[in-house]
């Protein structure tokens, strides 16, 4: 499958679904820099996946950084033309415990929302910026979660319906430049943000209507159809890849 966009900068990029969709665009013969906030797991992922990628300490909360850090990568890749945002903090890893709406503090709140939230937005209108100003199509790619189409009671929902919005809107407006912004909105996945309960995929999960969670490896091949030749017919939208999920509602 032919990619659009060809030397890559994938927020998260140090595991999980950033790090597999990473690995399936080195596959595809793109460069790619992988970006997080820990750099010796960007180390070692870098080190696994072999290829022509590179590493990049990147804290999206730090909106301010964010246009020197895509020209840190441009510098590295010599050129940007694709932008995977994975970027995300579960509840869990941030407060070490599950989210009941009646449980946490304006603290915690901010610590959440500053990622999931303002840092999405600032990260995804800072690429925008940036192939505007170089008059370049590219693509950039959220990954939301089906959390956006449940119950929403707190804040990772929340922050992810904006998401699915904020591709939307600004999928419609920039599209006619030849900047394609789509989404995926996975279901339970096993990433280090669901190791709490979500083992592997031997393990039954009744939730999903295939039985079982998803693995990164299977969002990446969908991200991969996204980001090709063929997937620009495709433009402003978010797929919901939940396996049947029954507690969503689309």
């Amino acid at each position: 499958m032919e990619l659009r966009a060809h030397k890559f900068l994938v927020t998260g990029g140090g595991s999980g679904i950033g790090r597999a969709i990473a690995e399936r665009l080195l596959a595809d013969g793109a460069s790619v820099v992988i970006a997080g906030r820990t750099e010796s797991k960007l180390k070692q992922a870098a080190s696994e996946l072999g290829g022509d990628v590179y590493t990049l300490t990147l804290d999206i909360s730090d909106c301010e950084l964010i246009p020197s850090k895509l020209l840190t990568a441009e510098r590295l890749l010599g050129g940007l033309d694709g932008f995977v945002n994975a970027a995300a903090l579960g509840c869990d890893q941030a407060l070490g415990r599950g989210y009941e709406p009646f449980d946490i503090t304006p603290d915690e709140w901010d610590t959440l929302n500053d990622i999931n939230y303002k840092g999405a937005f600032f990260a995804m209108r800072d690429e925008i910026e940036f192939l505007l100003s170089r008059r370049c199509p590219g693509n950039i790619l959220n990954i939301a979660s089906n959390a956006a189409y449940m119950g929403v009671t707190g804040s990772y929902g929340a922050a992810k319906t904006a998401i699915v919005r904020w591709t939307r809107a600004f999928g419609s407006r920039y599209g006619k430049y030849g900047i394609m912004i789509n989404g995926i909105a996975p279901g339970a996945t096993l990433t280090d943000m669901t190791k709490g309960y979500a083992k592997d995929t031997s393990q039954p999960y009744p939730r999903h209507a295939l039985g079982r969670f998803i693995r990164p490896e299977e969002i990446a091949l969908l991200a991969e159809y996204l980001l090709s030749t063929a997937g620009e017919i495709v433009c402003g939208h978010t797929v919901v890849a939940d396996a049947g999920d029954s507690q969503a509602v689309l």
